[in-house]
């Protein structure tokens, strides 16, 4: 599916050919947000407690919503591989001071990695695999690409506890901001914490 097909959805709710079940699906949700859109509160309205950010994988097994069953409220950022880059970490700076006039809103982060994630799959997904066909397409970029940081990791586990380090040791995040650490098994839909070692 096209960018320009998803505007089409978007734009008049007209069908695009997809699998017929994804294709009912999109347009059923299409029709019911047009009708009453959810979570329309302004921005004013939101409240005043602390925020909590999950920082997750944009595998959509990866759906923090569906497998913790999770109201309205948690800031959800998505990237490949659920990892703690600059711009996560531009997204939680941001959270952290642009509500209360400038005081801290963010409370907690959870970083949430999963098993089955394609930047663990071996070699045909490493970060030099990756660089190397992103040299293909674009030669003259082969510099920029090899200063690349993919993210792709060998053992889940450690990757969440990477990515908790980075997180808690961000020094424009608050100093008593609580880092969670969690692995999601998209075999059995269950997640177990992962701990950190003070």
């Amino acid at each position: 599916m096209s960018a320009a097909d998803i505007r089409t959805l978007a734009k008049n709710n007209e069908s695009v050919r997809l699998l017929p079940s994804t294709e009912a699906h999109i347009l059923t949700v299409l029709r019911s947000y047009d009708a009453q859109p959810p979570h329309n509160m302004r921005f004013s309205e939101f409240p005043n407690s602390k925020a909590i950010m999950i920082l997750t994988c944009m595998d959509p097994r990866s759906n923090p919503y569906e497998f913790w069953k999770l109201p309205f409220g948690p800031g959800i950022l998505k990237n490949a591989g659920g990892r703690a880059t600059e711009d996560a970490l531009r997204s939680m700076r941001v959270l952290s001071t642009i509500m209360a006039n400038g005081q801290n809103t963010l409370g907690a982060v959870a970083v949430v990695h999963h098993t089955d994630c394609g930047l663990y799959h071996g070699p045909n997904f490493s970060d030099e695999f990756i660089k190397g066909k992103l040299t293909e397409r674009v030669p003259e970029l082969a510099k920029e690409v090899e200063k690349m940081e993919l993210g792709s990791f060998t053992d889940v586990e450690a990757s969440v506890l990477e990515d908790m380090a980075i997180i808690k040791n961000d020094p424009f995040l608050p100093k008593d901001l609580d880092v969670l650490g969690y692995v999601h098994d998209t075999a059995t839909g269950k997640t177990r914490e992962v701990f950190r070692s003070e």
